[in-house]
């Protein structure tokens, strides 16, 4: 009777060997190489601009801020009519990009139709924020929270921090683009 070989197989997977040392030793050290440090000065996401509404005192320190950790900044006056034609069409012509926000609600309502068109959704929004909880967002990794599918329906007068972004399949088909 012959012995069956996969006992053998299998002793020989589980015995640790230099060539398997190395390629997880290269692996880690690729990894860490891959993955960029957060710092103010570099900031988590690559945002193509920060818009902000320049009647309100707490946007205007936002885009103080965003332009500390060299985000693009452009101020509003409520209507987005000259920044979508003159910036935001022509560029997501080219394809879709990461923007980000604190502007009122119907501000937001437009961008958001705007970028759905172009294979872009609102990731992320938040209502009356504090200058301190925008700040945190555009220094580190974006919440993982999950999202209503409505648009805030509040006072004009409130301001609504918020990230468009590309949505999942319009990034990974500019990665294989790339």
């Amino acid at each position: 009777m012959t012995r069956p070989i996969f006992p053998y197989a299998v002793k020989q997977m589980m015995k640790p060997s230099r060539r398997g040392f190395l390629k997880c030793g290269m692996c880690a050290c690729s990894a860490t190489a891959l993955i960029r440090p957060v710092s103010p000065q570099n900031p988590a996401v690559p945002y193509y601009k920060a818009v902000f509404d320049e009647r309100f005192e707490d946007a205007c320190v936002f885009a103080t801020e965003a332009t500390a950790r060299d985000i693009p900044t452009v101020a509003i006056r409520g209507d987005i009519t000259s920044l979508f034609f003159d910036d935001l069409d022509l560029r997501w012509k080219q394809g879709p990009v990461w923007l980000t926000g604190l502007t009122t609600p119907s501000s937001l309502f437009c961008l958001d139709l705007l970028a759905r068109d172009r294979g872009m959704r609102l990731k992320y929004y938040l209502v009356k924020p504090s200058v301190e909880a925008v700040l945190d967002v555009l220094d580190g990794a974006l919440p993982r929270r999950s999202m209503m599918t409505h648009l805030p329906t509040s006072d004009p007068s409130d301001l609504v921090f918020w990230i468009i972004a590309p949505r999942a399949r319009a990034s990974a088909q500019e990665t294989a683009n790339a």
